[in-house]
């Protein structure tokens, strides 16, 4: 065995492998900490491209859901006001049908009339009056053919991307009012305008049914929109959690196994830094 005084070779090694313990220690108390595998760039430089990829796109999965959420909520307040018109159109068709019988005289068919015309008015005054957050639905303003601003219908962004007819598309909801649905010159002030009448009730609750369902459709087909959203959201997330979360169990081993090495490499720096004070023993023997 050599020794030496000049350069202790022994314990720069054990310094050295006390400065890879340390980094282990200090990258496990980090990890366990924060709870992620990926703190830093230099942690897994590949790892985090991909994972930052996937955190924006599950970001936008989120934003997504509630786009998608809102136009049902937009569409659920047009069906409920269609709900409130559908009462009014079979009120009016009973009228149209009482009007009808020849028993009336033409005060009684006024009076019938103007409840017939009164409905008619709320009817155009609910049209008008259904928004949502500002968005006139079932005015005309968005129905097919529609001049200005809704020319193009409502857009619904509901996917990650910007492509037409997967990531986003319009719709269309028709008019509503008594003069889009065709009731404008109905009346019930003789026997041959009530008959009229109830072929043009029958007509225009056609109308409104056929605009209640594709609402419906509309509603159904964001609904499945939603649930694929949150199942693609899941297993992104659980995608990315992979390749950025920290195992607990395995950075607690990691951590205990550096920790040991550490006690064990500071016991033998202090023995490598012995060793030069043996050759004080050799020149005084």
């Amino acid at each position: 065995m050599s020794l030496r005084i000049n350069q202790n070779s022994l314990s720069i090694g054990v310094h050295r492998q006390l400065g890879i313990t340390q980094n282990a220690l200090d990258q496990a108390v980090t990890r366990l900490s924060s709870g992620l595998r990926v703190n830093y760039a230099w942690d897994d430089p590949a790892g985090l491209a991909v994972s930052e990829r996937m955190r924006a796109q599950i970001s936008s999965m989120t934003e997504a859901e509630r786009n998608a959420n809102y136009a049902i909520n937009m569409l659920a307040t047009a069906e409920g006001a269609l709900a409130t018109i559908d009462e009014k159109l079979i009120r009016m068709r009973s009228l149209a049908v009482e009007a009808s019988n020849g028993t009336m005289s033409s005060l009684d068919r006024s009076y019938l009339d103007t409840e017939f015309q009164q409905l008619k008015s709320e009817i155009t005054r609910i049209a008008a009056v259904t928004n949502y957050n500002g968005l006139h639905l079932i005015d005309g303003t968005y129905s097919e053919g529609a001049s200005g601003t809704g020319a193009q219908g409502i857009k619904l962004h509901i996917g990650t991307y910007n492509v037409s007819g997967e990531d986003y598309y319009y719709l269309h909801l028709a008019d509503m009012t008594a003069s889009g649905l065709g009731l404008m010159p109905v009346n019930l002030l003789n026997t041959a305008a009530a008959q009229s009448a109830i072929d043009t009730m029958d007509t225009v609750i056609d109308t409104k049914d056929t605009e209640r369902t594709r609402i419906g459709s509309y509603v159904s087909r964001l609904q499945a929109t939603v649930q694929n959203l949150q199942v693609s959201k899941e297993n992104a997330t659980a995608s990315e959690s992979m390749i950025r979360d920290a195992d607990m169990a395995e950075e607690m081993s990691a951590f205990t196994r550096a920790q040991i090495l550490m006690q064990s490499g500071i016991s033998m720096q202090a023995q490598a830094n012995q060793m030069p004070s043996m050759v004080a023993q050799l020149l005084q023997g």
